[in-house]
């Protein structure tokens, strides 16, 4: 059980954090509430665990599609601040950039080769990730037909660029690259949303969260059960069981399977906004990669302007010796400060691991926030 621990972390940030309503605006989903977008979408089809994914899966097409029509990608040109969040626990980490495929008589994906990273996952309607290409050389190309996908024929496609910095002229940069994405289709039939009853679907997550606690990470994601793994897709073969799948898909949606990225959640000695601290050694990363803490509310919403710090130039600031020392709330003086709220939470996100294994065991021995 490798990552039995985040899971716990996790857990315990979930159902200790979530109860509390924010109050950031109208845009925001509210918890238990279905949105006006998803009552239109809303159907007889009963909702239970058993079906969740599938549900859940459904309504992140649906919702992606109102944004960006079918086989067109919809960018997002800035990096992530409190105004434009609109889901729970975003970050901003990269420019993304999302879409909804049609694979019938196959659609490409192809990324321009880049010395800076970035990378696009395709995700079925079960949520599972069938394929993550890079924009390097031999590995920035897949075609995706309908039996590479445990079901229907529509993809949701997320790519992510890296910015040097969060200047003006960076951003700029990055969005150039964006424009470098290509999809090609063979079919434009939209995405049909399957009429699930939307208030049993959110109930249904709401209760997924006493689950959380019994998550084994390793068996939640992975590539389609029973299919072939092509080169092209970047992947690599995994146990997934509905339990712990059904567990994360509760949890968000979209997360790259571990070999490509890893996440650790920081939950805090203590959680009162006063001062914390964390040091820990550089991830164990490949070429291009990075890391990033994001911060968050009680509600997993960003609270504050400064919520993230990322190791790309001019944020995150070593100290002499390599490792890194990061402070919460503890004064504009203090070295890598992230502005915090009471009961708030973290999560270190890891980019481009050398190894799965290695990450795994790395993620272990990083310390929590604690009392400076």
């Amino acid at each position: 059980m490798k990552r039995t621990l985040l899971a716990s972390l996790l857990a315990v940030s979930m159902v200790s954090t979530t109860a509390i309503a924010h109050d950031l605006g109208e845009h925001l989903p509210k918890r238990g509430k279905p949105t006006a977008l998803q009552l239109e979408h809303s159907g007889e089809v009963g909702v239970t665990k058993d079906n969740f994914i599938a549900a859940e899966s459904d309504k992140y097409f649906f919702e992606q599609q109102a944004k960006s029509g079918i086989n067109h990608f919809t960018h997002d040109r800035i990096l992530l601040t409190m105004e434009t969040q609109t889901v729970v626990r975003q970050n901003r980490d990269t420019l993304y950039s999302k879409s909804i495929w049609d694979t019938k008589g196959g659609v490409t994906f192809e990324l321009p080769v880049l010395d800076t990273y970035q990378t696009l996952q395709v995700i079925d309607e079960n949520h599972r990730t069938v394929a993550v290409v890079y924009a390097e050389e031999g590995r920035n190309k897949v075609t995706v037909t309908p039996d590479m996908l445990t079901s229907g024929e529509h993809v949701w496609v997320i790519a992510r660029t890296q910015v040097k910095s969060d200047s003006p002229k960076d951003v700029a940069e990055g969005n150039k690259k964006q424009d470098l994405i290509k999809g090609t289709a063979n079919s434009w039939q939209p995405y049909m949303s399957k009429g699930f009853d939307q208030y049993d679907r959110e109930n249904v997550r709401l209760s997924l969260e006493e689950d959380v606690l019994k998550l084994d990470f390793t068996k939640a994601m992975g590539a389609p059960e029973g299919k072939k793994i092509k080169a092209s897709q970047n992947l690599e073969a995994r146990d997934v069981e509905l339990f712990h799948a059904r567990g994360l898909t509760s949890m968000g949606f979209g997360g790259l399977p571990s070999e490509h990225a890893f996440y650790k959640v920081l939950l805090a000695e203590d959680r009162s906004g006063t001062c914390q601290t964390m040091n820990f050694e550089a991830p164990p990363l490949g070429e291009q990669g990075f890391f990033s803490i994001t911060t968050y509310g009680a509600d997993a919403y960003v609270h504050k302007d400064k919520f993230a710090l990322s190791s790309r130039e001019g944020e995150l600031q070593p100290n002499k010796d390599g490792s890194y020392t990061v402070n919460f709330n503890c004064g504009d003086k203090a070295v890598n400060n992230i502005d915090v709220e009471p009961n708030w939470t973290g999560i270190l996100r890891m980019y481009k691991p050398h190894s799965d294994d290695e990450i795994v065991e790395y993620a272990k021995g990083v310390e929590l926030p604690h009392n400076s």
